[in-house]
């Protein structure tokens, strides 16, 4: 019976995710589903299968081979020790706390809000998804539009040669076979932008030289080149679109100043790099203004529009019908009238009196630049400015905290009209945030009931999930041992952590009820169970620690988005293990002393009530 509600209530921690709806948390849910399936078929293997196997296996058979006579002596070996580990450490140690469980609570809850402290503190970093580089590193360069091909080709080539140059330095620094830089290629997909794609050596070749340092280095010595609006260098993927920032408004003046000062507050930033625009000017052009002389002969904007229009963009002027197909006839000034700044100032206008006057009479023209693309939303202007961090130095969510906290205070005074909502990896991480929140109550409750059933208690279902917290605090010091940052995937791994730690807790919580119902007292009952059920507990420990030591040794780039929930799994595990043989025990017998004080306070309450009734009105 505990093995089937083991398996439902680990199922009923992953359900919930295959709630979410946003795209992270379809990925979340297709990895959940799996675990459920793999939990399932598990417990049909359990019950079916594996009986029928050890119907054959002969337990007082003595070992033939000089294998099974060397495996029987580990196991000698293996039995001794977890019978001294059990005497020696774990009955006195249980002993102690049981006799002073009040003072034991006290530092099991001042242990979970130090080790929580550490991430209020920002000991260890939350993130949206990990942080793993790459072994390819993309240069993006943007021109401005006004500069020419033979310009944006010489400042790739000059990237090239930086990178090509840095990759010999490290190879002879580093003691290397070959440049980390293996292969590059370059793409020019116009005069104004223009891409460069490099392939590093695998990280084995280069254990002492991380991605990171290879493209810091890289973008340092490259700067800013000549006529280049942004580079930008990348070797990590933005989950959730990266590090967005959207400026919303309708007065232009005010946007394009907010957006200009967000501009330089990022800047300013360690670890933010290539800050960037939506309305950000790329496009040439020309504006055309009425004179104010101009409208006594009868020219306005409208007037103007339409005949320039017609000159230089041409106006219909009839259709002809060729077979099937019908041609449109347009009408414009020949090629030689139109191709520069000059026909378009000597171009004729004509007036409402029919005179045909000089545009550069009756208007003034100015040049400038202009987004490419102006987005809205609910009739608003939106600015989104982006950035590139490094994660090593500052994260998303602390960039965003830094924005809120310093920038957002002081637009109300001097950009009033101009409001602020993040966007990208910080809104992503918010909606799956959310999304989690959610499931995790919903897998609460689910829990819950599952356990009341066979413990039939609603009181012991509370104790065993009392524990939880307490081993994802033990994830989270793992994470900060191993140098790793908290993320969505760290989540995933408290989620089995959970089902392992409730397995544990109903098969000690199954052996107490047990004794109590064999006339042990409760001191005695906490204690053979704990005792009783160390083996059980502590190989289940060991082997998920030891099954998940090399994955979290593993240094390929498939591996990096693994060890979060590795890490969560493994340390949360020990963590909990001493939890579950200290601390459950001691929750159970102060959950006793509890009862027995509630079943006084009614007594006497009903006794007095008695009392009362018995007395003469």
């Amino acid at each position: 019976m505990a093995t089937i509600f083991g398996v439902l209530t680990t199922s009923a921690a992953f359900y919930p995710l295959l709630m979410l709806d946003n795209p992270l948390g379809k990925v979340m849910a297709s990895f959940a589903g799996i675990v459920i399936f793999a939990l399932i078929f598990s417990l049909i293997e359990s019950k079916f299968i594996l009986p029928a196997h050890l119907a054959s296996v002969r337990l007082n058979q003595a070992p033939r081979n000089w294998l099974a006579v060397g495996w029987s002596r580990v196991q000698a070996v293996a039995q001794r020790s977890l019978i001294w580990t059990r005497e020696a450490l774990l009955r006195p140690v249980l002993t102690v706390a049981l006799r002073h469980r009040y003072a034991a609570l006290m530092v099991f809850l001042a242990a979970g809000l130090y080790g929580m402290s550490f991430i209020s503190l920002g000991k260890i970093k939350m993130v949206f998804f990990p942080d793993v580089p790459g072994q390819i590193i993309t240069v993006s360069v943007e021109m401005d539009a006004r500069a020419p091909f033979q310009l944006t080709r010489a400042n790739m080539e000059r990237v090239q040669q930086i990178g090509e140059a840095l990759g010999e330095e490290l190879r002879a620094e580093n003691g290397l076979d070959a440049s980390p830089i293996r292969t590059m290629f370059l793409s020019l997909e116009s005069a104004s932008y223009a891409q460069l794609w490099a392939e590093l050596t695998p990280v084995a070749d280069r254990e002492n030289l991380p991605t990171l340092v290879i493209m810091n280095a890289w973008r340092d010595r490259t700067g800013q080149p000549e006529g280049a609006t942004e580079v930008q260098f990348v070797a990590t993927e933005d989950w959730g679109g990266g590090f967005q920032i959207n400026l919303l408004g309708k007065d232009t003046a005010q946007l394009k100043e907010a957006s200009q000062y967000l501009n330089e507050f990022l800047t300013e930033i360690d670890g933010v790099h290539s800050v960037r625009e939506s309305m950000a000017p790329g496009k040439p052009q020309l504006a055309i203004r009425v004179k104010p002389e101009a409208r006594h002969l009868g020219f306005d904007p409208e007037t103007l529009a339409n005949q320039i229009g017609n000159a230089f963009g041409g106006a219909a002027a009839d259709r002809i019908r060729r077979g099937n197909d019908e041609v449109r006839v347009l009408v414009q000034n020949t090629n030689t009238a139109r191709d520069t700044y000059d026909d378009l100032l000597d171009s004729r206008i004509r007036s409402k009196n029919g005179e045909w006057i000089p545009l550069g009479s009756v208007a003034e023209i100015d040049s400038g630049y202009v987004p490419e693309t102006i987005y809205r939303e609910d009739g608003k202007l939106v600015n989104t400015v982006a950035a590139s961090l490094d994660r090593s130095v500052i994260s998303a969510n602390d960039l965003a905290w830094a924005v809120n906290y310093y920038f957002v205070p002081e637009m109300p005074q001097y950009w009033p009209d101009v409001a602020l909502e993040m966007a990208g990896e910080v809104e992503e991480f918010g909606a799956i945030q959310d999304g989690m929140k959610r499931a995790l109550l919903l897998a609460t409750v689910l829990i819950f009931v599952l356990m009341a059933v066979p413990l039939k208690s609603y009181w012991q279902p509370i104790v065993i999930l009392a524990i939880i917290p307490f081993g994802w605090v033990g994830a989270a010091i793992g994470h900060m041992i191993m140098g790793l940052d908290l993320s969505i995937l760290s989540f995933f791994g408290m989620l089995a952590l959970s089902g392992v730690v409730i397995n544990d807790s109903i098969v000690l919580v199954t052996r107490y009820n047990q004794a109590i119902r064999d006339g042990r007292s409760v001191k005695d009952a906490v204690i053979d169970a704990a005792t009783g059920r160390y083996r059980a507990i502590f190989l289940t420990t060991a082997t998920t620690v030891i099954g998940l030591t090399p994955l979290m040794m593993e240094t390929s780039e498939q591996a990096q988005y693994l060890i979060p929930a590795a890490v969560s799994l493994a340390f949360g595990e020990l963590f909990s293990t001493v939890l579950m043989l200290v601390f459950v025990p001691v929750l159970i017998v102060v959950s006793e002393d509890v009862k027995v004080v509630f079943r006084k306070l009614l007594f006497v309450g009903e006794t007095g009530m008695a009392d009362r009734d018995q007395r003469p009105l």
